[in-house]
């Protein structure tokens, strides 16, 4: 099955799509540019599903790869980045008994030795992004659910900012126009996969 696996190689528009050679180059105004290790494709969704809410942590190990490998396939100067993560209200955290995008994040600062800075928190525990269906659902689903942690500088800081899926960006949309508006200034929305 392993085989079936596709990495790509790079950017993408987080609103049309397109595929882009620089993280630079963005053809949309948004706060990020997308980068997807992979696209939402069997057997993606299964090892993303069982390391999530299954607990089966050694799956890190192979999504933490993607990711790396992912990564290094991209024209950036990866140091002159710092590591995030999109976080998870502290009871969804507690019940499932982890982050998986700190967990990905906390590997790739290890990996390029780079450092990881905790920039959000995640004030209200909406509902599940999977299981709003449009757009405009989606979007105010995690509208004002996310703000900044006090005492935190990120003023002019580049940021690979990490999650496990974009399906319609709107986590990564709210997570990054919050670093934007707080000095942030490049942001990459790092995830394993991008859904269709």
């Amino acid at each position: 099955m392993f085989h079936l696996l596709h990495i790509n190689n790079a950017f993408m528009c987080p609103k049309c799509g397109a595929r882009k050679t620089s993280y630079t180059n963005i053809c949309h105004q948004t706060p990020y540019i997308l980068a997807p290790a992979c696209f939402y494709h069997e057997p993606i969704p299964a090892l993303i599903h069982n390391y999530k809410y299954k607990n089966i942590k050694s799956i890190k190990k192979l999504l933490s790869a993607l990711l790396i490998i992912y990564l290094k396939s991209l024209p950036m100067d990866i140091n002159k980045f710092y590591i995030s993560y999109v976080p998870i209200h502290k009871i969804k955290e507690r019940k499932r008994g982890f982050n998986q995008s700190k967990e990905l994040a906390l590997t790739l600062s290890k990996y390029f030795n780079i450092p990881i800075i905790s920039t959000l928190q995640k004030i209200k525990n909406n509902d599940p992004q999977a299981k709003m269906k449009s757009q405009i659902d989606r979007l105010n689903n995690v509208s004002d659910t996310i703000k900044i942690k006090k005492n935190i500088n990120i003023e002019g800081k580049n940021i690979i900012l990490v999650d496990d899926i974009s399906t319609s960006g709107a986590t990564l949309f709210e997570s990054s126009g919050i670093l934007k508006k707080y000095g942030a200034k490049k942001i990459i929305g790092l995830v394993v996969a991008k859904a269709d």
